[in-house]
């Protein structure tokens, strides 16, 4: 059976033979990408050859870990990060926080919102708070500085959510398949606490809205009613960790009555 959470500090031979067996790579075709010999990358897994720094990379290339693992991938091996891992709040991500902003800004009145990979919130424009503060008491967003806590909570958004299980499902599956892929601390540990609450593990009727291409989330509080889809967009090409896992996530209306609802 494939391992599907990677464990802390493993050796560069564990690390590579995790990700080739969770991409489901063979020995052979891995070392047709990078290169090199299958006998030379057997060696480098079982611990009998030691990789250069260039090799470590080009493995890490062809496995498409993300950035944060191709710097544990190479400290493994003994070598110095290549990626760095500036603060969103830092002035050489000036450019980065503007450019968000204003991503933000042309979005309203409908909600948006930036999100690292454990999905807390680091920016958010003024469509997301007045949404929130009306589905939930305002001392939610002061509570939760994560969305998807602050959905799957009964003091959140979840009491107001329509076909609840059927969402709570489909979401949780989204989280898994993000958790392997990223191999993410902070994901993993959201994925569990959401999984130990979960309401129901009973099969689902999954088809929330035949009418739509995409999934909804319909919210609805005091007689109004509120449905939306989400797009979610990555920062292209980058160099450094916190850009690679920045998320911006918005939240269209499907619906004239929603579009109103926003726009008072």
């Amino acid at each position: 059976m494939r391992p599907l959470i990677q464990k802390k500090s493993e050796s560069t031979g564990d690390m590579l033979r995790f990700w080739r067996q969770l991409h489901r790579i063979s020995q052979m075709d891995l070392a047709l990408d990078v290169g090199i010999s299958s006998k030379h990358l057997s060696f480098v897994e079982t611990g009998r050859s030691q990789p250069s720094r260039q090799m470590v990379l080009k493995i890490a290339q062809a496995l498409k870990l993300p950035l944060r693992h191709r710097n544990a991938f190479l400290k493994s091996a003994g070598y110095a990060s290549e990626f760095g891992e500036e603060p969103l709040d830092g002035p050489k991500m000036e450019i980065v926080r503007q450019a968000l902003q204003r991503m933000l800004e042309k979005h309203e009145p409908y909600p948006a919102f930036v999100v690292n990979t454990g999905y807390k919130i680091l920016m958010a424009n003024s469509g997301f708070d007045r949404f929130v503060k009306f589905f939930v008491e305002e001392e939610a967003l002061k509570k939760y500085d994560n969305v998807f806590r602050m959905l799957f909570a009964e003091d959140g958004l979840r009491p107001c959510v329509k076909e609840w299980p059927a969402v709570e499902h489909l979401l949780l599956a989204r989280l898994w398949e993000e958790v392997l892929a990223t191999q993410n601390s902070e994901l993993i540990e959201l994925y569990q606490d959401l999984s130990r609450a979960r309401s129901s593990g009973a099969p689902l009727d999954l088809r929330i809205d035949a009418h739509l291409p995409v999934m909804s989330l319909t919210l609805e509080k005091n007689a109004v009613k509120a449905s939306f889809f989400s797009t979610i967009a990555t920062l292209g090409t980058p160099l450094d960790s916190t850009t690679q896992e920045l998320r911006i996530e918005m939240l269209f209306p499907v619906d004239e009555e929603t579009k109103q609802f926003l726009r008072r």
